[in-house]
């Protein structure tokens, strides 16, 4: 119930923001972008800002949890998902422009720990057996970044058994990717798996070990635009622009893996 409550309140919030016009007149786009595409997404944004007259609105948090407020109060113009399991969602409830959807970049998982942490494999496989309290990494029954690491894992084996196997009751899920950053940050014996350019926000924590990716679950990004937006025109333009050369250099700069056209 408390969770529902919480949600109430996040989507109340987001929903204010929807639509309308800014201060100076200009249209508002409203972008529900993952939590990890906080630092890129911004800056994305601005740059579109700079070809446009319009200011771009972002509302940051798990690529679910923002599903859920589109399926709820589709007020959202474009959607910006750390996978493509959420844009099938919403596509299959009738909230997305089909034809609008595309891959954007890729990214990678990296295994992380705080400097001073007393334990720092170097290996992944040795997750399975380490001396730490907790693995913080995104809920992975729902966040991609939690998803992506939990088939990372149980593609990896030791003595035997799959590394998610050996670890599942040490996990310590978290929101988004950026929430199981901040959970490495605060205690030296917590490690983490996030995404490699999460781990490069950070002056805290350093990267350990990159963790293999799986070879049928690539890690993507994916956009679309919601059904019934305010600003069509914008969001397909806005869309066109993060697939552009503009984009891809600011895309490359944060760490994200361009897509292979």
């Amino acid at each position: 119930m408390l969770r529902f409550r919480v949600m109430m309140v996040l989507a109340c919030g987001v929903l204010s923001a929807c639509g309308g016009v800014s201060e100076h007149g200009q249209p508002k786009l409203s972008v529900f972008a993952a939590a990890s595409l906080r630092d890129v997404a911004i800056e994305l944004g601005t740059a579109f800002e700079r070809h446009h007259e319009v200011e771009v609105v972002f509302n940051f948090a798990g690529s679910n949890t923002l599903a859920q407020q589109i399926q709820a109060a589709p007020l959202a113009d474009v959607f910006l998902s750390a996978d493509r399991h959420w844009v099938a969602k919403l596509d299959d409830a009738g909230r997305t422009v089909p034809e609008t959807q595309r891959e954007l970049f890729g990214n990678r998982l990296v295994l992380i720990a705080r400097h001073d942490a007393p334990v720092q494999p170097s290996h992944p496989e040795e997750l399975a057996s380490a001396g730490y309290r907790f693995l913080a990494l995104a809920d992975p029954e729902a966040v991609p970044a939690g998803r992506y690491a939990r088939a990372a894992l149980e593609d990896l084996s030791s003595n035997g058994t799959d590394v998610w196997a050996a670890v599942a009751g040490r996990v310590a899920p978290a929101l988004d990717a950026r929430a199981a950053l901040a959970l490495v940050e605060s205690d030296p014996e917590i490690l983490g798996i996030v995404y490699r350019t999460d781990a490069l926000t950070s002056e805290k924590v350093r990267v350990l070990v990159e963790i293999p990716g799986v070879e049928d679950q690539p890690i993507a990004y994916w956009a679309t635009q919601i059904a019934n937006s305010q600003r069509p025109e914008l969001g397909r333009l806005f869309l066109d622009f993060l697939t552009g050369p503009a984009a891809a250099e600011i895309v490359e700069r944060h760490g994200f893996v361009p897509k292979v056209r």
